[in-house]
């Protein structure tokens, strides 16, 4: 138990100097170990009351893989930017390798040994986006799932606007999942407000990646928004 404490504190050595990370933790089982890699930082830093990210990226080889170690504390809107950025830079550097793959980094609460999820596929869309108005511009695309529009405010979450809380989270998902007909498979949205901390988005992911539905699949695009510019939102 002593190891697994540890293991929610990261530490950096940079430029001589050590640096804590809290990762995020979830009850999740995720990749526990992966060869070859090199890791980006992006630590919580505060500057006259506003948080950023602090992100320290030196010591990565764009011929391995890429571990993303980030405070648990930030906000999406500190970083996915720079994770835009990172990913694009570790496909297309002149040394990029094929098959190296972006994770992120996490305690699984469970096994209590640090976890890693992939996310190469992931993209996001910002500020005015949400899923269900992506799905409603393009029906036909979207005709033959079962759409289920997940949404994470920083105090809630919602499941097709019905809130429930982090506990009962990924039951009530299962429960809704068991009603899908075999015909149209479900395909799971993920909505985020753009203040959710990392902690939260996390804890989203790792649960709807671990569902075991066989039925199910995720949008690999993610809607990072900012209430203030979506009209008709449940966003509280």
């Amino acid at each position: 138990m002593k190891n697994f404490f540890s293991i929610l504190l990261l530490i950096a050595t940079i430029s001589c100097a050590k640096t804590e990370i809290k990762i995020p933790t979830a009850p999740e089982k995720g990749i526990h170990e992966i060869y070859n890699h090199s890791e980006v930082w992006m630590f919580f830093k505060t500057v006259n009351n506003d948080t950023i990210a602090e992100v320290n990226r030196k010591n990565t080889i764009s011929t391995t893989h890429w571990i993303f170690n980030i405070d648990k504390r930030l906000p999406l809107k500190t970083i996915i930017t720079p994770i835009e950025e990172l990913k694009y830079k570790h496909a297309n550097s002149i040394h990029s390798k094929e098959g190296m793959h972006n994770y992120f980094s996490y305690a699984d609460t469970v096994l209590g040994k640090l976890s890693f999820l992939e996310f190469d596929l992931v993209n996001y869309k910002k500020d005015s986006f949400l899923s269900k108005h992506t799905v409603a511009k393009d029906s036909s695309t979207y005709a033959k799932f079962t759409n289920i529009h997940i949404l994470t405010t920083p105090n809630n979450i919602y499941i097709n606007s019905k809130k429930v809380t982090t506990k009962t989270f990924k039951s009530e998902l299962l429960k809704l999942l068991k009603t899908t007909p075999l015909q149209k498979p479900a395909k799971l949205h993920l909505n985020f407000n753009k203040n959710v901390l990392y902690q939260k988005y996390l804890f989203i992911k790792t649960t709807v990646y671990n569902l075991n539905s066989e039925n199910t699949s995720v949008n690999n695009t993610e809607f990072i928004f900012d209430k203030m510019k979506v009209q008709d939102c449940v966003c509280d």
